[in-house]
């Protein structure tokens, strides 16, 4: 891995890094070197998870080296260890804290919100070459095994039970920890919470109580953030910040955060639900005493307490005056100690009560039923450990509709971690903008900061503010435009997705103005247009994803590449101005600003207010460009995105970008024009959609053309991967907008009798990969599956095997990369076609020793391709020249012409077609429709609600090749009535080759005989898949169908008919099949029933 020199560190990174990314990890070292706190902004796809953890995991080595120098030194009586080389160097430990000893080195402590994040995290360390010791903390819902406990649906109830298990010794899996906390396996593993679970079903161990046993010898600690925000947490789980490095990712959240941490909402049921559980329990235990049973573990004084005490607060609570109007009462934040005081609750007895309450919730967690509703009981035991210091007490209000205590300070949390003792705190995401206010917020000094570039270039960006939408009215969400929005908004919907490629994500501001959009649409039946238009659309290669910022879409779910080609944003999504949360609040930070405490600076509350909505925007814009080769368009509709100050919040590296519109009619051109060169310029990495419009049938056959397509072997060798890696920019023939794909040709059927024309006509359908498509579609699965470095390491790889031909090297490598998870099996065996002919046989057996499964290895594989084409032509030579003889069976002069040269238009040689052509042009032809036809006809037999069974079985195996799965739903279709047993034969084309004798022995134990089609199983070994309605002798067909001809030939003289017909034949088993094109030039209506008669004769060949 390159190693870069940063700030006097040496830090090893995956790949070479963009200069935005070195810039970062030097903001990073910097905290670390000088023990303060950092703010870091930097754009979504700029790595900076694998920055964080590089940068600070090196810069703890060096630190760590640094004291091994001290204490080499210092027993070496001060002289220089190696000779030209200063103590000094060796860091700052060394030099400016003498003292400094092994358990001075500080621990990392990775937070983030949620524990999926946190997976993607510990996912990026794996690709590193650090290998610190890793524990990752979760809650007992998490990683709780123990059966009995996991049935209990309530957290507090695991909790208490969990406990109960643990002091009666009584979970195995608990007592194994000891014991298996110090095997080598599970130490020196990087584990993540899943793979926890795994070890601990695997070992018998607790995983809860294991990761906690790591966190002792832990470097790094992986945890959500309310694990160190909430002080209940961090005593939980034995949190020790002294001299910690804290790490907050998507740090964005973290206000929000620090407020809910110390917020709490006690409501009228919590209490009423508490009082009657005490109260039950009581009367229980009185009878249980009165019949001498009294149970040895029930404190009657406990219960006594907690119900005097919830009686009390109830009362307390029920004494405040409320106004009429429902708007509730609001108090200073050290109303509550009054509060609680006349619940007999206070400082002195705080300890007291939160014992009883333990007690209490103990007793309750081993009972079942309606004794397991404990939710009131642990929410006051919570509150008063919320209320448990005076300290920071005007950061608070008091809200007295329900009994509420806001923090509206998110710095009051922050402040908390700080005198916990932390060396540094790193705030990080992708959206802080604007920094200023954001540090405002959180109320702690942060001497270091960032705002980073984006690592994209500017023609992968398109940002454009539309104030007006395609009728010329402004765009606005606000409430009192909201009457003329859903129509504005339904236009604008459509002009703006049919420039975008793929999928287009489309941001509210809110749940109720989604809701009432779609509701609109619903009942104006403009959703019900969107919908199908699009479906029936063949030029719809992308989906619109409806959601609201803030929402889970907008925060954490990746719309890379083709998922997310455009993001929509239709409002300035501010909070709800008549909440009494945000009302609050924004009198708070008025009151605060008014006072001027001390010399910090607080916001005001309308700029506080202003910048919630900007931040919900620049979180929703982070869902577009998500990699270095990631292009997107962002689209601002509201013309209130036009004022400067909206306009300067947004992100630093969106702003150069920013372009005004005030002409809807410009927006869709320029955007067109974007992609248009954006796809021009950009690797794609990206599956094209198939061209749907030039298949035959109706969309389930064109489904079951490409199914049959997707299990024929091709015989052409696949391009060199590495050929495919520096395939840097598209040729001429693959300059193409989406959705326009170039196609081979082959053969389709057009059937037009309202014109007068029957005819097989040439069209071109895609049913090829190109030798470079297929290297770049497996790339895809890679790039996807892969970390970044990982990746690198495989394209290095491929570079190497290319130039020098090791095998046994490259086949090490994929093994190292494709192994470790079962999920990249498939694509170690994938690589298969890459890999040169006289290594595949030792890939086959590899793959099959590494996963246990071959990649199909043939004998013929390892021949190489000039071989292999020789031996075709030969066999092709061969076998059109045993043919002849049955060809001749239906010379066309002797049996269609018969003498009548006016049958024949054009020169004669024109008709002269290889044998080759015609059996590649038949072999389409009939697959289509063949295929066609069945379908229609399971149509017609099934109805449209069943045949949705029977395309959705067809598609699951086309997918997973599970052949019980759909054998049994296709008989349960197709054998009810004697009359669809014919469908349940036909379906044999469907069958793969290795279930194809099952589907046979099947078929006749179903319906009691002991014969399959014949001609079915001929045409299958023969390459063909065809269904012959007539059972006859082939050659009795054979003269039946001439016979047909020459009557037809003979009769086509009849009225003002005038047809041309050209008959081609060709022999595959003794059986001949036929290629017939029939144009008609004039036609009267006398003549139309005999058209038709012509159009069913020529059906009977061609099927």
């Amino acid at each position: 891995m390159p190693r870069i020199e940063l700030n006097g560190i040496s830090v090893d990174f995956p790949y070479i890094p963009y200069k935005c990314q070195e810039d970062y990890m030097s903001k990073v070292i910097e905290c670390l070197h000088k023990k303060v706190n950092g703010v870091l902004e930097s754009p979504t796809g700029t790595g900076k998870t694998l920055c964080l953890l590089c940068a600070t995991l090196a810069w703890r080595e060096q630190f760590k080296d640094s004291i091994s120098a001290s204490k080499i030194a210092q027993h070496m009586n001060g002289e220089e260890l190696f000779e030209g080389r200063s103590l000094s160097s060796w860091g700052s430990a060394s030099v400016d804290d003498h003292s400094a000893n092994y358990s001075d080195i500080p621990k990392i402590i990775y937070a983030s919100r949620t524990h999926s994040q946190l997976t993607q995290v510990i996912n990026e360390l794996r690709s590193t070459s650090y290998r610190p010791k890793v524990c990752v903390l979760g809650s007992r819902e998490q990683l709780c095994i123990h059966p009995e406990v996991m049935k209990q649906e309530s957290n507090h109830v695991k909790v208490h039970m969990c406990r109960a298990k643990i002091s009666t010794h009584s979970c195995h899996f608990y007592n194994n920890v000891d014991e298996k906390s110090t095997e080598k396996e599970i130490i020196e593993k990087i584990l993540d919470i899943e793979d926890l679970v795994k070890n601990g079903s695997k070992h018998r161990v607790c995983p809860y109580y294991l990761s906690r046993a790591l966190k002792q010898n832990a470097e790094i600690i992986f945890m959500p953030y309310n694990y160190l925000l909430d002080p209940k947490s961090r005593r939980a789980h034995s949190i020790d910040l002294r001299g910690t490095i804290v790490i907050f990712d998507e740090a964005h959240n973290v206000e929000k955060m620090c407020e809910e941490s110390a917020s709490f909402d006690l409501t009228p049921y919590d209490l009423a639900s508490g009082i009657d559980i005490v109260n039950q329990i009581l009367e229980e235990q009185t009878k249980s005493v009165q019949q001498n049973e009294r149970n040895a573990e029930f404190n009657i004084e406990s219960f006594n307490s907690g119900l005097s005490i919830l009686l009390d607060l109830e009362s307390a609570i029920d004494s405040i005056q409320l106004p009429s109007n429902g708007s509730g009462v609001t108090k200073p934040g050290s109303f509550i100690f009054e509060l609680f005081a006349q619940a007999q609750i206070t400082f002195q007895s705080k300890s007291t009560i939160l014992e009883a309450l333990d007690q209490i919730l103990s007793f309750l967690s081993g009972r079942s039923g309606v004794f397991t509703n404990t939710s009131g009981l642990q929410k006051l035991a919570d509150i008063l450990q919320v209320c448990s210091y005076k300290t920071g007490i005007s950061s608070f209000k008091v809200f007295i509709d329900i009994l509420s205590y806001w923090c509206f300070c998110p710095g009051y949390s922050m402040a908390e971690l700080m005198r916990q003792g932390v060396r540094s705190i790193i705030l990080t995401s992708g959206t802080l903008s604007p920094l200023s206010s954001f540090t405002l917020e959180m109320q702690i000094p942060f001497p270091v900061s960032l705002e980073n570039p984006h690592v994209i270039d500017k023609h992968q960006i398109w940002i454009g503010i539309v104030p007006k939408g395609p009728d010329g009215a402004l765009l606005s969400s606000a409430y009192d435009k909201s009457s003329c929005m859903s129509i504005d908004m339904h236009q604008l919907l459509i002009n703006i997705g049919r420039v975008v490629p793929d999928g287009l994500l489309v941001f509210f501001p809110s749940y109720p103005v989604m809701d009432k959009n779609l509701e609109f649409w619903k009942v104006s039946d403009i959703l019900c247009l969107l919908y199908y238009d699009k479906v029936n659309d063949p030029k719809s290669n992308g989906a619109c994803f409806y959601a609201v910022c803030r929402g889970k879409i907008s925060e954490g779910l990746d719309f890379a590449d083709i998922n997310g080609r455009g993001v929509m944003v239709t409002g300035l999504p501010f909070p709800p101005r008549m909440d009494p949360r945000v009302v609050l609040k924004m009198q708070f930070l008025d009151e605060m600003r008014a006072k001027r405490v001390g010399n910090t600076p607080y916001l005001s509350g309308q700029q506080w207010y202003r910048q919630q909505a900007s931040r919900a925007v620049n979180q929703a814009i982070g869902r577009v460009i998500r990699h270095r080769d990631d292009y997107g368009a962002i689209f601002l509709c509201d013309h209130r995105f036009m004022g400067t100050e909206v306009r300067s919040q947004l992100p630093s590296w969106v702003r150069p970008h920013v372009k005004v519109y005030e002409n809807f009619g410009h927006v869709i051109r320029d955007a067109a024009q974007f992609f248009r060169v954006a796809q021009k310029i950009v690797i794609q990495f990206f599956f094209e959609p198939a061209d749907l419009r030039t298949s035959g049938g109706d969309s389930m056959a064109r489904l079951c053309v490409e199914y049959e397509r997707d299990t024929e072997n091709t015989r052409k060798k696949p391009i060199s991967l590495l050929d495919a890696l520096e395939h840097t920019e598209l040729k001429p023939d693959e300059d193409k907008l989406p959705g326009e794909e170039k196609v081979g040709k082959s053969f389709s059927a057009v059937l037009g009798v309202g014109v007068g024309r029957v005819a097989l006509s040439e069209v071109c359908p895609s049913d090829k990969r190109t030798k470079a498509e297929k290297a770049k579609f497996f790339m895809v699965a890679v790039k996807q599956t892969l970390s970044q470095a990982n990746y690198e390491r495989f394209t290095q790889a491929m570079q190497k095997y290319k130039t020098t031909d090791d095998f046994e090297t490259m086949l090490a490598e994929l093994a190292a990369l494709f192994t470790e998870d079962m999920k990249k099996h498939s694509l170690l065996r994938d690589f298969y076609q890459f890999v040169r002919p006289r290594h595949k046989k030792k890939f086959d057996e590899a793959c099959f020793n590494l996963t246990g499964e071959g990649c199909g290895y043939k004998p013929e594989h390892e021949v190489p391709r000039e071989e292999r084409l020789t031996t075709e032509q030969k066999g092709n030579e061969n076998k059109f020249t045993s043919s002849e003889s049955s060809s001749q069976q239906l010379n066309t002069c002797a049996h269609l012409n018969q003498g009548r040269p006016h049958l024949i238009s054009g020169d004669p040689a024109d008709s002269a077609i290889a044998p080759s052509q015609i059996s590649t042009a038949l072999s389409g032809q009939k697959k289509q429709l063949v295929l066609a036809a069945y379908i229609s006809d399971v149509k017609k037999a099934l109805g449209p609600i069943t045949y949705n069974r029977f395309s959705t079985a067809l598609h699951m195996y086309k997918k997973t090749d599970n052949y019980e799965g759909v054998v049994s739903e296709i008989a349960a279709l197709f054998t009810e009535r004697s009359e669809d047993y014919h469908l349940l034969r036909r379906f044999y084309i469907f069958v793969r080759p290795h279930h194809k004798q099952e589907f046979v022995q099947m078929y006749q134990e179903l319906t009691g005989t002991n014969q399959f089609m014949e001609n079915e199983q001929q045409h299958d070994k023969a390459g063909e898949v065809l269904h012959v309605t007539e059972r006859k002798h082939p050659e009795q067909t054979c003269m039946n169908k001439n016979q047909t001809i020459q009557n037809l030939s003979r009769d086509n003289c009849m009225g003002n008919l005038s047809l041309n017909v050209i008959l081609f034949s060709y022999s595959i088993n003794k059986t001949t099949f036929f290629n017939v094109k029939v144009s008609s030039n004039r036609v009267s209506d006398p003549a139309i029933c005999f058209e038709l008669f012509i159009i069913g004769s020529l059906c009977r060949f061609i099927t």
